[in-house]
């Protein structure tokens, strides 16, 4: 039928939550009540004279798919029903074939229907009860003809199986079959099509709202941007009405004092020029007053689904149709994720929402109109109904951003944190929350020297100068490269600003290193291997060998679960911690260790999960030897790479312990190159193929005798210019 809706044909015969079918099934018969069809048991036979009139269209031959599509053409060129007539026609007549030895009988009854049903030009047909073969027949014409089919048969329906085109009916079950008790001649009708349109503008809204990344650096310049310029940055074209990209983020703790006053000064300051709206909340949110539960009005409590639907009907946001829509679909899937056999907590979480919402956009007073993405900015120490309340915000279409310089709110805000949904920004002091900064605090100023020599500093080692300062970076990322056996050797000395994918922005620099495993020997050759590895070795190469050593104990873990929580270690607790062995090293460098652990937990390399791969990486990398820590201290993330070569001609695997220093050290930087003359297996243990390259030659060698390598001395660079950019 034109104009009408994608067709189909669902049989429900089960459920798994009775609230959310039976809302389901009022929907659907207050749909049908205004633009359709409803039968609760079975369909009504015809009338004499709709019997009569029927006949007029009767097929001369009722096994003839032609003489029927005839009658049926007829009837339908009267009624001005466009519709795949010849499909029809011949379930029609395989009907008349199917049904019982009376084949006139079975086309008078389904063409009476026809002419009864399909004439009022239904969007929809509800059925529920039994259906007989007859009915099946005729809610399959239904559907043909362009009408949405809900037949509901709690699988009692014995002539189903009889059914030639069950497999085109989608049947829909689930872990409860028992029918549901509704009162059809009293449902709410104006309610039930309300709850119908709520759910047909959750389903236009569905994907609108997308969270987009920040950084700590870049928070506040982020929460700044423009709409528009979100969607064309992300690659997407900006429209009215099209995607909403939002930050949700928390800054918990502080740094340097006056600079962090400064900083939220500036940020909040920076409203009263621009076209985004601030909403502010600083004391703690009050409960709904007597007069906010008033207008709520009446809930509904006869099961906590309906309940919730009522609640979520109560959102309107004058003027903002779509965050309407997207207020009323997230409280009903926050609340719905809250409640735990506790109605009344369910209730009153809802209520908070509301009334706090309302609070926020004042859309009781005002019809709701935002020229930007507006931005909710909470300070100060925080309850976890605000919690639930700033993710609710989010998820409506707000950017949101939670600062508090009291760490002691950090466990509450990681626990509460939604799907992972709000990136959390630790900063390592932390203090009383206080008020939000209202003036200016007096900071250092540059005198002019200093100023010309950091100006002189930012031209010679900042942008694309290609110059670098000793220990410029405090910090890096790692970029495996993919590269030839042959390639190995020309790149293995070449400095990390050399290579392919060097990059530096800010205080981070981008690091292409070398991950690679070479399996077997070329030609046989065993001299020219080991001649080779001894060309690779330079100053800074740890080179270790293979032993077939005894396992090892395993450790104590138990002491590493106090310091992470939902997959993140707790950084700055650990380095505090006695377990911390580095204590000795600039922080620089425990800093980034700490930083490489939860890389190495977020990479995806180790072949460990959970507890295991928490506590493992922990303690095997805060036990590094002191090898490693000499070489760390000197290594600068611009120049020379340190190397870790490891030679395997023994059968046995590497160990945890070896495999999660493996990958530690690939994401700090190291070119790693591990000789397998044999070619078995070692870190694939433990370690993702994904982590790393691997390299077979052609033979493969056993019981090779591995040779006494020495790592040579580092020399020093001579001349003017070796002078004056050594340091």
């Amino acid at each position: 039928m034109n104009g009408q809706m994608a067709a189909g044909f669902v049989r429900y015969i089960g459920y798994d939550n009775a609230d959310i079918f039976k809302n389901m099934l009022i929907e659907a018969y207050a749909a049908a009540k205004k633009n359709g069809l409803f039968f609760e048991g079975k369909i009504p036979m015809a009338s004499t004279s709709e019997v009569s009139a029927a006949s007029n269209y009767a097929a001369g031959d009722f096994a003839d798919v032609k003489s029927v599509k005839a009658g049926l053409n007829s009837w339908l060129l009267t009624q001005r029903i466009q519709c795949d007539a010849e499909a029809i026609a011949e379930t029609l007549t395989e009907a008349c074939r199917n049904c019982g030895a009376n084949g006139r009988n079975t086309y008078l009854v389904i063409f009476c229907w026809l002419m009864k049903y399909l004439a009022v030009r239904p969007q929809s047909l509800v059925l529920i009860g039994a259906a007989n073969l007859r009915e099946l027949y005729f809610l399959r014409i239904m559907s043909q003809a362009g009408v949405r089919v809900v037949y509901v048969s709690y699988g009692m329906d014995k002539d189903f199986d009889k059914f030639p085109h069950a497999n085109a009916v989608q049947t829909i079950g689930g872990a409860m079959s028992g029918m549901v008790s509704i009162d059809f001649a009293n449902i709410d009708l104006s309610k039930a099509a309300q709850m119908s349109q709520m759910r047909a503008s959750a389903q236009q809204v569905e994907n609108t709202v997308q969270r987009l990344s920040t950084t700590a650096a870049g928070i506040f310049e982020d929460f700044m941007a423009d709409h528009r310029t979100r969607v064309v940055k992300n690659g997407g074209v900006f429209r009215e009405g099209g995607v909403i990209p939002v930050y949700f983020a928390a800054l918990i703790g502080y740094d340097e004092e006056a600079v962090y006053n400064n900083m939220l000064l500036k940020f909040k300051e920076g409203f009263a020029g621009s076209k985004k709206q601030l909403i502010f909340i600083e004391k703690p949110m009050e409960n709904p007053t007597a007069e906010e539960i008033r207008q709520l009005g009446t809930v509904t409590r006869n099961s906590t689904s309906e309940m919730i639907d009522e609640l979520a009907l109560l959102i309107k946001l004058n003027g903002d149709s779509t965050r309407t829509a997207l207020a009323q679909t997230e409280l009903r899937k926050l609340l719905n994720e809250l409640y735990t056999g506790n109605q009344t907590v369910v209730f009153n979480y809802g209520s908070k929402l509301i009334s706090w919402l309302y609070r926020c956009t004042q859309a009781r007073k005002y019809a709701v109109q935002y020229a930007d993405i507006p931005v909710v900015l909470y300070y100060g120490d925080i309850s976890q109904s605000e919690l639930y309340f700033l993710h609710f915000m989010s998820r409506c279409g707000f950017d949101v951003i939670y600062i508090t310089p009291n760490k002691q709110l950090l466990d509450l805000t990681v626990d509460k944190n939604l799907d992972n949904r709000m990136q959390i920004f630790q900063l390592p002091q932390s203090k009383e929350s206080g008020s939000y900064p209202s003036k200016a605090v007096k900071m250092k100023v540059n005198t002019v020297a200093y100023s010309a020599e950091r100006e002189l500093d930012t031209m010679l080692y900042g942008g694309d100068a290609g110059i670098f300062r000793d220990f410029q970076f405090p910090n890096s990322q790692t970029v495996t490269l993919r590269t030839t056996l042959e390639e190995i050797g020309i790149l293995w000395k070449q400095e990390a600003r050399f290579r392919q994918g060097f990059e530096t922005s800010g205080n981070l620099v981008t690091v292409p290193n070398i991950f690679a495993k070479i399996s077997g020997v070329k030609d046989g050759n065993a001299a020219a291997y080991w001649e080779e590895i001894r060309e690779r070795l330079t100053p800074e190469t740890i080179l270790r060998v293979k032993t077939a050593d005894q396992q090892s104990t395993a450790p104590d873990l138990s002491a590493y679960r106090s310091f992470y929580r939902n997959g993140k270690i707790d950084a700055q607790r650990l380095k505090a911690s006695s377990l911390n062995r580095y204590s000795y090293l600039p922080d620089r460098i425990q800093d980034m260790l700490l930083f490489k652990l939860q890389e190495a937990v977020d990479s995806g390399f180790l072949k460990l999960s959970g507890d295991e791969l928490m506590c493992t990486v922990m303690h095997y990398g805060l036990n590094l030897d002191k090898e490693f820590m000499k070489l760390l201290q000197s290594f600068d993330f611009t120049k020379q790479l340190p190397k870790l070569i490891w030679i395997d001609a023994v059968e046995q695997t590497f160990s945890l312990e070896e495999c999660i220093q493996l990958v530690l050290c690939d994401l700090i930087g190291f070119d790693i190159l591990i000789y397998t003359p044999t070619g078995y297996k070692n870190l694939e243990t433990f370690v993702s193929a994904d982590a790393f390259e691997e390299h077979t030659q052609n033979e493969f060698l056993y019981n090779m005798e591995v040779p006494k390598f020495k790592i040579p001395s580092e020399q020093k660079n001579g001349g003017l210019f070796g002078r004056l950019f050594r340091k």
